[in-house]
């Protein structure tokens, strides 16, 4: 059995994914937590390290960062041990076994803080050749290796390409396929960085006994590179790539994920994304890892940030047409607002279970009664 534990961070994303043969993948880190009891955000630090301790270990055997933006890297500068730069580091730092990022990670030269940081170790891991994946194939990237006095030929096996899968990952090892969405390598021709528009998309397929489940990670992904996505799996003969039985919702509900155009009531998704989202299958499992869905009100209308509730409005629907409107979860709101937990989905010999009864998850949170203090 496999689960994936996405966690209440806000308008963020941390997700960790326990496979089946108990290695672990954590996809972003972001711990934006004031201190203050009035935050209801979880202290994901604290939330890591006690589910690591119960594991055992001091380590995820591959972290993820999907793109440089903060709600996706913040505080990972504080939290992980960093090779790169060992005489700084504390004996409580968690260690990365192997790092995946997007090519653009590297490539970018305006980064700060966290996601500077996180650029620094992927260099420095890419340069001695060890313990890191780079997602995307850009012109650019062989010619930062050879300015390093690299030759990219030594570095091809540590480079994934767009339109298939990463290697060790398969029914066999850890009951799971990794298929790569995005990014793809036209999207580095730009100067300017497309930071969203390069974010790593996955499809997951999860074997258990007999049974496939699909779920669809994205990263901050808009409607333009859905669109191409869709377009480009169909024409690679890859259609099954598409069909989910999770969709982790990209860009935290914002509308700009389906549409150029919010919408009144809801948003209208382009017609290739509406075709990705009548691939889910009955039952199937939608999942905001955002704030609460706003009401309406002329105020929330107005602003440019998501959540925006056009989306949701969609996204409940399509939860709602495929059997359960009930599956449609937002991260902040879950299982209420006052007390998020995070959200775990199990894989069962016969479909995704979203496990109701959140007194026993893992990690400190999982003690319904005692609550970290900082917790709202």
């Amino acid at each position: 059995m496999a689960k994936l534990i996405f966690y209440p961070v806000g308008n963020a994303d941390s997700t960790l994914i326990h496979l089946a043969d108990n290695r672990l993948i954590l996809k972003d880190y972001c711990d934006a937590h004031s201190g203050n009891e009035d935050d209801k955000r979880i202290e994901l630090d604290e939330e890591l390290h006690s589910y690591l301790e119960e594991q055992e270990r001091d380590y995820f055997d591959v972290v993820v960062f999907s793109h440089a933006h903060d709600d996706h890297v913040q505080g990972a500068d504080g939290f992980f041990w960093l090779d790169h730069a060992q005489t700084y580091q504390g004996d409580d730092r968690i260690h990365i076994r192997e790092l995946w990022v997007p090519a653009c990670f590297i490539l970018e030269t305006n980064l700060d803080s966290a996601a500077r940081t996180i650029r620094q170790e992927a260099k420095y891991r890419l340069k001695e050749g060890y313990g890191i994946k780079v997602f995307g194939e850009p012109d650019k990237l062989d010619k930062w290796l050879e300015d390093v006095d690299i030759d990219p030929a030594d570095r091809a096996s540590l480079i994934v390409r767009a339109g298939g899968c990463v290697p060790g990952f398969d029914n066999r090892n850890g009951q799971v396929e990794i298929f790569v969405h995005s990014p793809f390598s036209f999207r580095m021709e730009d100067e300017k960085v497309d930071r969203n528009g390069n974010s790593l998309v996955f499809h997951l397929t999860f074997f258990e006994h007999q049974q496939e489940h699909r779920c669809i990670l994205g990263g901050d992904a808009e409607y333009e590179t859905w669109d191409n996505i869709v377009y480009i799996t169909k024409k690679q003969g890859n259609e099954e790539r598409l069909d989910w039985d999770l969709f982790r919702i990209s860009h935290h509900c914002s509308y700009t994920a389906l549409a150029d155009e919010r919408g009144d009531d809801e948003t209208q998704p382009v017609e290739n994304v509406a075709s990705l989202f009548d691939r889910g299958s009955k039952d199937c499992i939608l999942i905001s890892s955002s704030k609460p869905i706003p009401e309406k009100n002329s105020e929330e209308d107005a602003d440019i940030q998501p959540p925006h509730r056009q989306a949701a409005a969609y996204y409940q629907r399509v939860a709602r047409e495929h059997g359960n409107e009930n599956n449609f979860i937002v991260t902040m709101e879950w299982p209420d607002q006052g007390q998020p937990k995070p959200v775990i989905v199990e894989t069962s010999r016969y479909k995704l279970v979203v496990r109701r009864n959140i007194s026993f998850i893992g990690g400190i949170s999982s003690v319904t009664h005692k609550p970290s203090p900082r917790m709202g």
